[in-house]
């Protein structure tokens, strides 16, 4: 198993389990679909500074989560242009906190030996068993998938697909300053647009 300082969440994260190190502080086991990693960062470290890395806030992240409607435990957009979802198995607070990446959740399971815990089925049957009972995990597992649908169908007008088509040519406005410094549209006379004519 690889050691590293900093991690930063990409693509091919999977998991983020929190485990104690050799001193008695928590770190984190990194699944990733071909290997695993340990850091002296907690998840909750590595989701933060991941969501700083790729242009945003944690805090910014979480805040627009709630406002959408997910109040408890919301799930986190770490980086929307590559598809990258987490979504927390408890509190943030709580020094058992789960981190798993949405789009690698593949099938989940109860276990029938120990009560209370799940098994998640992760790409290339990744198996990890996980300290929560199967209704809330289904319930976080569909809300951060209502989550991304929405993120998408705000983002999706105004992509711009390369269609080979010119795109309409917008009409040039005659913008000036004015002495107060601020801008105003240039007209004639008869109050057109100077630009147009």
């Amino acid at each position: 198993m690889e050691n590293e300082k900093l991690y930063i969440i990409r693509p091919e994260t999977m998991a983020l389990l929190p485990y104690d190190r050799s001193d008695g502080s928590l770190g984190t086991l990194i699944i990733e679909e071909t290997r695993t990693c340990q850091v002296a960062q907690t998840p909750l470290q590595i989701v933060q500074e991941s969501c700083s890395y790729y242009g945003s806030t944690y805090s910014g992240r979480k805040k627009i989560a709630m406002m959408m409607g997910y109040k408890s435990m919301p799930p986190i957009c770490v980086c929307n242009e590559l598809g990258i979802y987490f979504l927390p198995l408890m509190a943030e607070a709580s020094r058992n906190c789960v981190w798993l990446a949405h789009s690698h959740i593949r099938q989940w399971a109860k276990s029938e030996e120990t009560p209370g815990t799940i098994f998640a089925y992760l790409t290339h049957n990744q198996k990890i068993e996980l300290p929560i009972n199967i209704r809330p995990f289904f319930n976080k597992v569909m809300k951060t998938a209502q989550y991304r649908l929405q993120i998408r169908e705000r983002i999706a007008p105004y992509q711009i697909l390369d269609t080979g088509v010119p795109r309409k040519q917008v009409h040039e406005h005659n913008i000036r300053i004015n002495e107060r410094g601020t801008f105003f549209i240039h007209l004639n006379d008869e109050g057109e647009d100077l630009s147009e004519a």
